[in-house]
């Protein structure tokens, strides 16, 4: 008698187990959305709190992550209208790189001032180790040889319009929504899977 109390009781903890385990539909769409948008803008975010510490702290110098440096494009002197043209309000991202190694032709990010410019290599001169550059559409070569130590980077990729959205997650409003869509996104996946919880007790 006592062996079968066992049993059932058993039989009774793995059936609830399974209830609990089990998700409804809305609770894994929600669930995965969640997900998604957390793994894109959480990146975001902490790529942007790096820069800003890093440029607090170093106001001099293009801040840079990992080596790479996320910079969002403001201008269309890339902009030759190919399809694979660098355009303003696209993303690019650099990779710090040797710059004995760079070539005539290569895309690179360069510090202008306390700016940061992303032109095409034309020439290079010999006697002062220094590059000339030009944008795609401009007609006319950068006034300035560019110093290999301004170099920040050999341009690796490009992100269309995602550049628009950079610059907005940089202001107040937008480092607020990529941290409050994450939260509220994971409350409403709460409260959902409370609410199908308690129907499922109540039905039973």
């Amino acid at each position: 008698m006592d062996i079968r109390e066992g049993e059932e009781g058993e039989v009774i903890e793995e059936q609830e187990v399974e209830k609990k385990s089990h998700k409804s539909l809305p609770q894994k769409i929600t669930g995965w959305i969640a997900i998604v948008i957390c793994l894109l803008l959480l990146p975001i975010l902490i790529a942007n709190l790096v820069i800003i510490v890093k440029g607090s702290l170093n106001p001099d110098e293009i801040p840079t992550v990992m080596g790479f440096a996320p910079m969002a494009v403001v201008t269309n002197s890339m902009n030759t209208g190919e399809p694979d043209a660098i355009r303003a309000g696209d993303m690019v991202v650099t990779r710090q790189t040797d710059p004995d190694t760079l070539e005539v032709g290569d895309i690179i990010m360069f510090q202008s001032g306390q700016t940061a410019v992303i032109h095409r290599i034309v020439a290079y001169d010999q006697e002062t180790d220094t590059f000339t550059t030009k944008g795609d559409a401009n007609n006319t070569e950068d006034l300035d040889p560019v110093a290999k130590d301004r170099i920040i980077g050999k341009f690796m990729q490009r992100v269309p319009r995602v550049g628009d959205f950079i610059l907005f997650s940089r202001t107040p409003l937008g480092m607020l929504i990529c941290i409050g869509i994450p939260i509220l996104l994971f409350l409403g996946y709460d409260f959902v899977a409370k609410r199908v919880t308690r129907r499922k007790e109540v039905k039973s």
